[in-house]
């Protein structure tokens, strides 16, 4: 038998050493001691017992327990960090709370990281035509990898990094040998920088269309030949100059400044002549001669003057051309205002917020840092683009200069649901469409565009708050290269997740409706994002013992379906999804902590309130102008109670415009406050997901409100049912509500109709008018096909034998 070898004996050695620090109870006063104990075995070798050693000998004593976990959190010793704070008793509870948040807020965040890395390189890859494994089993090993620690999975993405980097370069070098060695002017030079500019760039797929002359495809930014950089000690003017007057000397350095064809020239003779001619013919010849170096010859043009100034408002076509960019616009025409000799400043366009073009002789930039509808075209900017021969090249070099002036709306639109309509409904076309925007408004470039891919897994609404925070950087740098993997990722902008989680938590609509988010955001499946009804309300539950959470929740979860904040799982039996983006998933870390604090602060609000009974009485009030306020300050009912109950005596000279309303949110939300009011009646709510009624939402609540009510009372002072069974019926809705109350009375049995009357009342003087307010909303949605009404059933139930009615409602079409 061989004698064993030396490593194999210091290994040993080694394990001895791990198992008796195992034990050693001053092993949470050394960092590398916890970092070796939470290795595995097989990842640590000789070499470790010697720096194991100098670490133990240069700490003697070892460091304050707290100072150690907080080394091993900014070293990424995750598991070394989980080591400490379960089996170390010397952290004060509140401290260790606090590293223990620290922790999974830093496990999260470099989970997230891993994710955006990969899917960066995949880019990276696609552009550039290399092969790529798409793993998402690897993916995700590596993602646990990453929650135990970060030092080894840096290197592992480093490495894959320099391999897709080198292979991307033996493909560029092998592509650049095609090129010519040399130079040329003109527009064959222009496509040759072009492919050079997207060898730099790795888009490796555009540039072999190119070089084979093959058909280009969708264009990207980077495809586009970027207009020459201008120095500062050149003076525009005089360059102007050298193009109206071919007789002047010109110095060599003119050369590459020429107009690369007749309409380039014709451009700057427009301008010159705004030096001089302050007429409308003046403005609308430059007009046309921008629309026609566009590509886009316009029809006859006119300049109307603009009151008070020295300019003249005109359009511009052809600046939103090709398919690159007709998504960023919706007709593509944009007003220009041409000023001539004494237009100084912008032009005041009032109040309109659309963007437009300002240009003239003195005109020039303000120079401050916001952004503004008006965004102005100098000279400068006209001889920088009358050199580049192509005209997809003209318009995307003109919005180049144009749009960082703008507000990044001005591209992306005002709304999320206005940027999806812009980004369209493919993937690949969304994408494209975001980096022509990002790189127009923005100045950034693939890497920073992913970043928000993968930030937002490009929802609309959240894509637009990263590029309205992106547009107002507080350094010089700006957020949006930090944003990058290479630089860290988005995860380490705390300012950006805080505006994200803002704008998820402000779509939900309500508190009911953020709680069920947050909710299904805490059980869902923390990769796939899958989450059932019952295990959001099964959540809610475990987080908020008040009394309805678990009604409240599961009637908001159909809302949040609406909202696009869940979505159904295809072929899912019902099953939920969240939405797929790096920053709901880093949220779902906190998601059953916010989930508690809300319902907590809810169930405060209404005990310091007061407004159980209250609450269920305000939906009275739904159809009036106090009502937002009366919800905001139920004591405003006591305060201006005769005033609003005069507003209510005036509703018929009111009308609410025409809506729609789904059924299960406003009974999930009804249920609640009814059952807070009414603690001895039992609801039994059976409303099928998704129905929707063309009756709007405030006369819908009173009508359910007025009819719920009634039941509620005339069940005073005994236990009892009220049940509500929605069905559809296209093109009704019905909706029937039975009681186990004593009926309708006698007098009203005779004739039924009556109790719908003004003045008909079983409960006290001032307390009428409820059912005669149900008849009028309802027969004022009437409509061709559906005379929507509330009707009289006869009793027929065994056991709800009280009064029984039937709501017919308009189906609101999809």
């Amino acid at each position: 038998m061989s004698a064993p070898s030396h490593d194999s004996q210091v290994r040993n050695h080694l394990d001895g050493a791990r198992h008796l620090l195992g034990t050693w109870p001053g092993r949470f006063r050394y960092p590398e001691v916890l970092a070796l104990l939470t290795r595995g075995q097989s990842s640590y070798g000789p070499e470790d017992a010697v720096e194991l050693a100098r670490a133990v000998l240069a700490r003697l004593g070892g460091r304050p327990v707290g100072l150690v976990c907080e080394e091993l959190l900014e070293r990424g010793e995750f598991d070394a960090a989980e080591y400490l704070l379960a089996g170390c008793a010397d952290l004060r509870p509140y401290d260790a709370e606090r590293l223990a948040r620290q922790l999974e807020s830093l496990r999260v965040r470099a989970a997230e990281l891993v994710r955006q890395r990969l899917g960066a390189l995949a880019r990276r890859a696609q552009g550039a035509g290399v092969a790529w494994e798409d793993d998402p089993a690897g993916t995700e090993a590596l993602v646990e990898r990453a929650r135990s620690g970060r030092p080894g999975v840096v290197a592992r993405l480093d490495a894959l990094a320099d391999d897709l980097e080198r292979r991307i370069a033996d493909a560029a070098r092998a592509l650049a040998d095609r090129l010519p060695p040399t130079e040329r002017a003109g527009a064959r030079g222009q496509a040759v920088a072009r492919v050079r500019a997207l060898l730099d760039a790795g888009e490796l797929v555009a540039a072999t269309a190119l070089l084979n002359r093959e058909p280009p495809g969708a264009p990207i930014p980077e495809g586009m030949t970027a207009p020459p950089a201008w120095k500062a000690e050149w003076d525009p003017r005089q360059f102007l100059d050298y193009h109206l007057n071919p007789g002047r000397l010109r110095p060599p350095a003119f050369v590459d400044w020429r107009a690369a064809d007749r309409e380039g020239q014709e451009l700057l003779a427009a301008y010159g002549r705004l030096e001089h001619d302050l007429s409308a013919a003046a403005a609308a010849g430059f007009a046309h001669a921008l629309c026609c170096f566009l590509g886009v010859p316009p029809g006859p043009l006119t300049a109307t003057p603009v009151e008070h100034s020295a300019f003249h408002l005109t359009f511009l076509d052809g600046l939103f051309g090709g398919p690159a960019l007709s998504r960023l616009h919706p007709t593509g025409r944009v007003d220009l205002y041409v000023g001539g000799p004494g237009a100084v400043g912008l032009p005041d366009t009032g109040e309109d917020e659309r963007p437009c073009v300002a240009v003239g002789p003195q005109v020039e930039p303000s120079g401050y840092t916001d952004r503004r509808p008006t965004a102005v075209l100098t000279l400068r900017d006209l001889l920088r683009l009358v050199v580049l021969a192509e005209v997809p090249d003209r318009a995307a070099a003109l919005l180049g200069v144009l749009a960082p002036q703008w507000p990044v709306s001005a591209l992306a639109g005002h709304s999320g649901a206005e940027l999806g309509r812009i980004l369209g409904g493919e993937a690949d076309v969304a994408w494209r469409t975001l980096r022509w925007i990002s790189r127009l408004s923005l100045g950034c470039g693939p890497a920073a565009v992913q970043a928000m891919e993968h930030c937002t897994g490009m929802d609309p609404h959240l894509l637009l708050v990263m590029l309205r925070y992106a547009q107002d950087p507080a350094d010089d740098a700006g957020p949006v290269r930090r944003w990058a993997a290479a630089e860290g990722g988005w995860q380490r902008d705390e300012a950006l997740t805080h505006a994200l989680r803002e704008e998820l938590t402000a779509r939900c609509g309500g508190p009911a409706a953020e709680a069920a988010w947050w909710a299904a955001l805490a059980a869902s499946d923390p990769v796939g994002g899958q989450v059932g009804r019952d295990e959001a309300a099964d959540m809610a539950e475990a987080c908020g013992a008040g009394p309805g959470v678990r009604a409240r929740v599961s009637g908001a979860v159909d809302e949040l379906v609406r909202r696009g904040l869940l979505t159904p799982v295809p072929d899912g039996d019902g099953e939920l999804r969240v939405p797929p983006g790096g920053v709901v998933r880093a949220l779902r870390a906190e998601a059953e902590q916010q989930l508690t604090v809300l319902l907590g602060r809810l169930a405060l609000e209404r005990e310091g309130r007061g407004d159980g009974p209250r609450a269920w009485r305000l939906n009275r009030y739904a159809t009036l102008p106090v009502y937002p306020r009366l919800r905001e300050s139920p004591s405003a009912l006591d305060e201006f109670g005769e005033e609003i109950e005069l507003e209510l005596s005036l509703e018929d000279l009111r009308r609410v415009a025409a809506a729609e309303t789904e059924l299960g949110p406003l009974l999930g939300s009804l249920g609640p406050e009814f059952e807070e009011a009414h603690p001895h009646v039992g609801l039994d709510v059976r409303c099928p997901p998704g129905l929707r009624v063309a009756v709007p939402e405030p006369e819908l609540r009173v009508v359910l409100y007025e009819v719920m009510d009634n039941a509620a009372e005339a069940l005073a002072g005994q236990d009892g049912v009220l049940q509500i069974l929605v069905e559809r019926e296209s093109p009704e809705v019905l909706v029937v509500l039975r009681d186990s109350g004593p009926g309708l009375p006698e007098r009203a049995r005779s004739r039924p109709a009556r109790i719908f009357g003004p003045t008909w009342t079983t409960r006290g003087e001032g307390r009428g008018r409820g059912l005669h307010r149900v008849r009028r909303f309802l027969r004022s949605r009437a409509t061709d096909d559906v005379s929507a009404d509330i009707e009289i059933l006869d009793p027929d139930n065994r056991a709800l034998t009280g009064a029984a009615f039937r709501l017919v409602l308009p189906e609101q079409e999809n």
